[in-house]
């Protein structure tokens, strides 16, 4: 009843927004302070969280690149990728939380260039916390839409690769701003199951420059029943390049967006605390 009394009251604040899917809602429960997950690729701390309905599985994922897989929502052929996302905030620590398991046939992890994130199967996970549209994403010299992309195992020691500002000395996995885990089980490089974690600090705006500091990076202030931008993508490479190939060296490209990929645009409403929790 909670729940069909929260859905109504945004029924106003859904309709005015930049969103898309258009009208769908997706929640991030809440996790009380004593319960935080530990961001370690161990999952077992989401084992409180209730599959509905802070669940996302194939069925709502889009394949939004032609050019990779033109086949409508939720067309996951599941014995070569079977994806499944939760989504939490905690309140005073000022955090997003997300999780995915991704079974994959063959986790590829052989890019030439370090750097080349993309070349290699990647998790990438989206914030908006300002709740713009794509096309009002980071103005002329501002950031407002923050990419984190994670391409594991890491080569050379790079796994982490962000946007629209890269490269920041303080924006980095173990800060105030980020942290992420994984984990995989059954064949490091062939058919496993890969786990992902991340927890965020919301930034609402910061300058769109190299040498931008922390302190002038503006963090947003979660609160109960806000909606704000997620998105995330699992990106799919099952055979190995020599040479780059562009979008066709994707086998997949699987995301909660509509769009494509590298934009927030699903809303996520901050949830209140779960009575079973």
């Amino acid at each position: 009843m909670k729940r069909l009394i929260l859905s109504a009251s945004l029924v106003v604040a859904v309709a005015a927004s930049a969103h898309n899917p258009p009208g769908e809602l997706f929640f991030a429960v809440q996790f009380p302070d004593n319960l935080v997950p530990s961001i370690d690729g161990n999952l077992s701390d989401w084992d409180i969280v209730p599959n509905d309905p802070y669940t996302v599985l194939n069925d709502r994922l889009y394949s939004p690149v032609a050019e990779i897989q033109p086949v409508g929502r939720g067309e996951i052929d599941a014995s070569d990728i079977n994806i499944r996302h939760q989504f939490g905030w905690n309140d005073n620590g000022n955090k997003i939380y997300a999780q995915s398991s991704v079974f994959d046939n063959v986790h590829n992890n052989d890019r030439p260039d370090a750097a080349r994130f993309n070349h290699d199967d990647a998790w990438e996970f989206e914030v908006n916390p300002d709740h713009t549209p794509t096309e009002e994403h980071n103005p002329e010299g501002l950031a407002t839409n923050f990419s984190y992309k994670w391409a594991v195992p890491p080569v050379e020691g790079q796994y982490q690769f962000y946007r629209p500002n890269a490269s920041l000395a303080w924006l980095v996995d173990g800060s105030k701003w980020v942290n992420f885990g994984w984990a995989f089980t059954g064949d490091q490089f062939g058919e496993s199951t890969y786990t992902y974690e991340i927890a965020v600090t919301p930034i609402e705006v910061m300058p769109r420059a190299a040498d931008v500091s922390e302190d002038q990076a503006v963090e947003h202030d979660l609160e109960e029943e806000e909606i704000i931008h997620i998105s995330l993508t699992v990106g799919d490479i099952d055979e190995p390049s020599p040479e780059w190939q562009g979008l066709d060296s994707y086998q997949g490209f699987w995301t909660l967006s509509p769009e494509s990929c590298c934009t927030a645009t699903n809303d996520f409403v901050m949830a209140p605390v779960e009575p079973s929790i």
